[in-house]
């Protein structure tokens, strides 16, 4: 395989495809979604807030920036 090959084959829009468009979704791949979702809401969520404490502001702004940031990430196209 060459290099070229290899990087794409690493491409969040490739491993994209192969998981969602070449099989279907189902209840079990919603359920690890979420599961994985809520973890990364466990550790985001605090840890915006620590950042904010840490930067002078107060721990409501690193809520803020945390679920902004949420949204633009999910908007934003899979490259």
């Amino acid at each position: 395989m060459s290099h070229r090959a290899h990087l794409f084959s690493l491409r969040i829009a490739h491993a994209f495809r192969e998981a969602c468009v070449d099989e279907r979704y189902n209840g079990g791949r919603f359920l690890k979604d979420l599961m994985a979702g809520m973890t990364v809401g466990i550790i985001a969520i605090p840890l915006a807030m620590a950042l904010a404490i840490a930067s002078g502001v107060a721990p409501q702004y690193g809520l803020y920036t945390a679920f902004i940031a949420g949204f633009v990430i999910a908007l934003l196209p899979v490259l």
